[in-house]
């Protein structure tokens, strides 16, 4: 695995063998095994604002969400206002597996909190039977 780093965008890319390109290219850096980034150089014309906005600092094993999502139809131009990136403490839990339609109701309850759509939903699945859960939220196992 090579480690390449971008000294003037912050970019760390891993690639499986060296890449002719990079290595030609003054401004990326082939990294050893677990070597931590150089800084990043301002070199005054790739410092100004972009259409991804700033770079957020992603530590080992954390997760960036985007805070304001443009529009599914949206086409950023300029005068976009940049995305801004926040850190998660951990990725989103995945959604249980369904249970067995004979699976116990404490599966089902867990299954069905999972999906429940808002509070309300999720304070009226208490009163469900193991049935009514199945059948609510799926039990075609």
């Amino acid at each position: 695995m090579t480690t390449y780093f971008n000294e003037r965008t912050g970019d760390r890319v891993e690639l499986d063998g060296r890449s002719a390109r990079l290595d030609s290219l003054d401004n990326w850096t082939r990294l050893g095994d677990d070597e931590p980034n150089p800084p990043v150089v301002d070199d005054g014309i790739l410092s100004r604002p972009s259409l991804a906005g700033s770079r957020s600092e992603q530590g080992p094993g954390q997760v960036l969400v985007e805070t304001t999502p443009p529009a599914p139809d949206e086409v950023p131009t300029q005068d976009t206002p940049p995305v801004e990136l926040t850190a998660v403490s951990q990725a989103p839990a995945e959604t249980p597996r369904q249970p067995a339609k004979s699976g116990s109701k404490a599966d089902w309850l867990a299954y069905a909190r999972a999906r429940a759509q808002d509070s309300a939903e999720e304070a009226e699945i208490e009163g469900f039977t193991r049935d009514e859960l199945a059948a609510r939220y799926g039990g075609d196992s």
